[in-house]
């Protein structure tokens, strides 16, 4: 196919103006290429947006599990509650359980962060693949538009040149049925039996 060119602006526009899934989790996306015509630029950002799938589904499983360690950490900690002395004091083992809940309660805040930054890099870079998506479709379409034309005129000429040649080849076959006649009429059977035999058959049933 030839190159396809730059005749589709305006598909950035319609790309932002959709709220989609990541593309590449659709399997209707994924047939579009499977002529392995897939473009440079396409395949670039189809490896981003999955990255940002398998980091964000890496925070995601994080954030689930700091949240059942803390949920443990608090339940020790209320449960342990009657080990602070009589002067107020806290245990070791209570101080370090609420210290590791500071800390998770810090991760678990970076993750957020992160997972929220993660969304709107997803849907920057989803939104630049559906517009490449748009302009390989667009491109592809074009080209076929052009062949389809193409291939129709091609089919309506060779229709005619068709027609053309059958009514000649009945023509030409009707010429020599008849000059066969003529000539078994007044040379008789014997010398006509000197040419070919194609249309002896077909004289005698006409004269029967």
């Amino acid at each position: 196919m030839s190159k396809r060119k730059n005749t589709s602006p305006g598909f950035d526009k319609i790309a932002q103006t959709r709220e989609l899934p990541p593309l590449v989790l659709d399997q209707k996306w994924h047939q579009l290429f499977l002529d392995g015509s897939k473009p440079a630029k396409v395949a670039k950002l189809e490896q981003k947006v999955s990255g940002h799938l398998s980091r964000q589904g890496h925070l995601t499983q994080e954030l689930k599990e700091l949240k059942s360690l803390k949920n443990k950490l608090m339940k020790n900690i209320v449960a342990n509650m009657d080990e602070i002395g009589e002067t107020g004091q806290e245990t070791r083992k209570l101080q370090e359980d609420r210290r590791l809940i500071t800390e998770i309660n810090q991760r678990m805040d970076s993750c957020r962060q992160e997972l929220d930054e993660l969304q709107e890099l997803m849907k920057k870079d989803n939104e630049e693949l559906m517009t490449e998506t748009l302009e390989y479709c667009y491109g592809i379409m074009n080209s076929n538009e052009k062949e389809q034309e193409e291939l129709a005129q091609w089919i309506a000429k060779t229709r005619t040149e068709l027609k053309i040649k059958i009514i000649r080849k009945d023509a030409i076959e009707d010429q020599s049925r008849a000059i066969y006649a003529y000539l078994h009429d007044i040379f008789g059977a014997q010398v006509i039996g000197a040419f070919d035999l194609k249309y002896g058959e077909e004289y005698k049933k006409a004269n029967k």
